[in-house]
């Protein structure tokens, strides 16, 4: 599996370190509106075990596997909601 990063997934000074471990113990993740042919995930988690703090990791899923993260930056309001659905 490739993973590419936008300029704009840099854009908040998350370390990349902390987005993938997102990803890949999110608390709660939702398919949002991307691009044709692609499935874009957002995914909200901590950026590590010792923290209360979340973060949103968009990344988009490209066939056949690809995975391009293109945002990543604390929990906003945008996304708080889905929380709430996790449990």
């Amino acid at each position: 599996m490739g993973v590419e990063w936008t300029r704009s997934a840099d854009k908040h000074d998350v370390p990349r370190e902390d987005a993938l471990y997102v990803m890949m113990h999110f608390q709660v993740s939702a398919e949002v509106e991307g691009e044709p042919g692609e499935t874009t995930i957002v995914y909200v988690g901590h950026p590590h075990g010792q923290t209360e703090r979340y973060l949103e990791v968009i990344a988009a899923h490209r066939a056949p596997r690809t995975i391009i993260i293109f945002d990543v930056m604390p929990l906003t309001d945008a996304f708080r909601h889905l929380l709430s659905k996790g449990d």
